[in-house]
């Protein structure tokens, strides 16, 4: 092989390997619902539990709707679907928290905790009636796999055509 092949083929390696590679990312806050879904309209008991939340000033909000329509969770959404910024509620312990007597509509129910403050630390978990059909969770974002599923192709690529023109020689 000459030099310039020995050269691309370590770049194509290269670039490979930093599709694989994983970035730093900031700690993110979560909120998980159980039950995940209902299977019908009613009212029916939650249990939320918090991860990554620093500051103990944030407030829970119940809105009664699992869209949050276009302008997202903004303030005028906050607004309509669940009156008002909801109450004070600690979640940096990450201990569950039980919520009561909550109902779900047809358009199922969201659950938000957040700090009033612009940019503060925010999650929410939509419930939805009826999704028990749904794909689990993986864990693993659809955009990753296609990274990964792209960068295998090119390898498959670049490595089929330098064998063709290894047969030329």
């Amino acid at each position: 092989m000459t030099k310039t092949k020995l050269i691309f083929v370590g770049l194509a390696m290269a670039l490979v390997g930093f599709l694989f590679a994983g970035s730093a990312s900031a700690q993110d806050q979560t909120l998980t619902a159980d039950p995940a879904s209902v299977p019908e309209p009613g009212t029916y008991d939650f249990t939320l539990t918090p991860t990554g939340f620093t500051t103990s000033a944030t407030n829970l909000a119940i809105c009664n709707t699992a869209d949050p329509g276009p302008d997202g969770w903004g303030q005028a959404t906050l607004m309509q679907f669940c009156g008002g910024f909801g109450s004070p509620q600690d979640a940096t312990s990450g201990d569950p928290i039980s919520v009561e007597g909550v109902e779900v509509t047809d358009a199922g129910v969201t659950f938000l905790i957040f700090e009033l403050v612009p940019d503060g630390e925010a999650a929410n978990i939509a419930v939805e009636i009826g999704m028990d059909d749904m794909l689990a969770d993986t864990g693993v974002e659809t955009s990753l796999l296609v990274i990964i599923g792209a960068g295998i192709a090119l390898a498959g690529v670049m490595v089929f055509g330098l064998s063709r023109r290894l047969r030329t020689l």
